[in-house]
């Protein structure tokens, strides 16, 4: 395995609860230097580096308390990694293992750690032999052929595995050891017909009962290697595609994890930023419930006044022009200095591109709207052009728009500003593109030219099946 990231996590400081002396005791390892990282949501981060004593030893000795959770043993010089366990009321503990094979690994004075490495240590053992008897099961049952004996040798495997990971997690509550193992334990989804029904039915109780066994109130879950991913996949495999049904999976995340103001307060960040930068169209209505549900109502008091400000002014830009909501009017002028408003012009869809002439992007796609404009211009589905050009760089949009053959579409632009279009529709840069209805609801944002007939074809799809 490789050591994925090194680099030091700024965001929060931990509540760190345990105070101990780790020795590691490397046979056959020559470099004078050990690394220890520790995992947090999905990075992987460096917590000390460890020299070799003048007794040849290696001692994490911390001046500070070392938060309970999994640790990794980072060794020079190929990066290889082993990882260890750090509870909340350790005692001092010594690691043993043997280098490079990094086999052998043995606790000392630690039972629990001791029976986590067995479990270990028989899981990679017969992890080879588990595999070639699935894949002997698949192949005698495509020929037709009864696996039984193979099956019962996999079925005794799989019971001892599961008889391990019941003890650690009956004998040693609390431990980081018993939190990974009931992690992994599979939840038992009842039977349920082999129909459409069914199917529903299975996937609503696999995604009611998939936390059940993960600990998302307990901080120690934070530093672990496997709650970003169940929450990724929860979030991402198991919620409808829509931002509605997004944030609410969000908002019982946190209420989940509300009762650890750690793991509140970086999953609330960490939703935040991936909203912020979400590229998938719509998903800013998501940044800005977060804005407008969490940070707006106090619910992020380490968040400075300035950056709260500054969220809040972001949200305020986007939320008048989320999809669903109506398109704010707006009167620009034409080549002639006429005022030209969207609500003046008849459509039955209305596709408003914003565009620049000395923009590298609208040079590259402005053919693919002039394609899509001859095609759809007789279907009552018109291009509104508005150049984002002022004063006297105007003139280079109406000489653009003879040289480039846009005449087909509506042209505009707004000397001074007066409509101010690009706070109302939140213009930072260009191409911007907005599909509204009759009714200027906004229908869809942010479409490349050359995915713009596509999603015509998909939105007159969806309108038609509401009829």
């Amino acid at each position: 395995m490789r050591f994925l990231c090194l680099s030091f996590l700024l965001l929060f400081a931990f509540n760190l609860e345990a105070q101990i002396k780790i020795e590691f005791e490397v046979s056959n390892y020559e470099s004078d230097s050990l690394i220890v990282g520790y995992y947090i949501m999905d990075r992987q981060l460096v917590q000390d580096t460890v020299l070799r004593d003048d007794n040849g030893r290696f001692i994490l000795d911390s001046n500070e308390d070392l938060a309970p959770g999994v640790y990794l043993l980072l060794l020079q010089p190929d990066n290889n990694f082993i990882q260890f366990l750090v509870n909340e009321n350790d005692s001092d503990f010594k690691l043993k293992i043997d280098y490079p094979l990094l086999s052998e690994i043995q606790y000392e004075s630690t039972p629990d750690k001791s029976a986590f490495q067995d479990y270990v240590d028989l899981v990679t053992a017969i992890r080879p032999t588990a595999a070639v008897l699935r894949d002997t099961i698949e192949v005698m049952r495509s020929k037709g052929q009864d696996p039984g004996e193979f099956e019962g040798q996999l079925t005794r495997m799989d019971d001892t595995v599961e008889k391990m990971q019941k003890d650690i997690v009956e004998n040693y509550p609390g431990s980081v050891a018993a939190l990974l193992l009931k992690a992994n334990i599979n939840i038992n989804t009842p039977e349920f017909e082999d129909t459409d029904e069914g199917g529903i039915q299975k996937y609503l109780y696999y995604r009611k009962h998939y936390f059940d066994n993960i600990e998302l109130d307990n901080p120690v879950s934070l530093r672990t290697p496997f709650l970003h991913q169940r929450i990724d996949y929860y979030l991402n495999k198991l919620t409808p595609n829509h931002p509605d049904s997004i944030c609410n999976t969000i908002d019982s995340l946190l209420h989940w994890m509300s009762p650890s103001e750690e793991s509140f307060k970086y999953y609330l960040s960490h939703f935040l930023n991936t909203y912020a930068k979400s590229k998938i169209v719509g998903y800013d209505a998501i940044y800005v419930y977060l804005v407008d549900n969490y940070y707006s109502k106090g619910k992020a008091p380490w968040v400075e006044e300035e950056n709260l400000l500054k969220l809040e002014d972001n949200a305020n830009k986007v939320r008048p022009v989320l999809i669903g909501k109506q398109g704010p009017d707006i009167t620009v002028y034409d080549e002639m200095n006429n005022p030209i408003s969207i609500s003046d012009i008849e459509y039955e869809y209305l596709v408003l591109l914003f565009w620049s002439p000395d923009c590298g992007h609208c040079k590259k796609t402005m053919p693919d709207f002039i394609e899509f404009d001859k095609k759809w211009r007789d279907r009552g589905i018109r291009t509104f052009a508005i150049c984002s050009k002022h004063q006297e760089k105007v003139k280079d949009c109406w000489e653009y728009v003879k040289e480039k053959d846009m005449l087909g579409f509506i042209n505009a632009a707004d000397e001074f500003h007066k409509s101010r279009f690009k706070l109302k529709y939140n213009v930072q840069s260009t191409p911007k593109v907005f599909i509204l209805d009759k009714n200027r609801e906004i229908l869809m944002k942010n479409v490349g030219g050359d995915q713009l007939d596509r999603v015509m074809e998909e939105l007159l799809k969806r309108e038609n099946e509401k009829e």
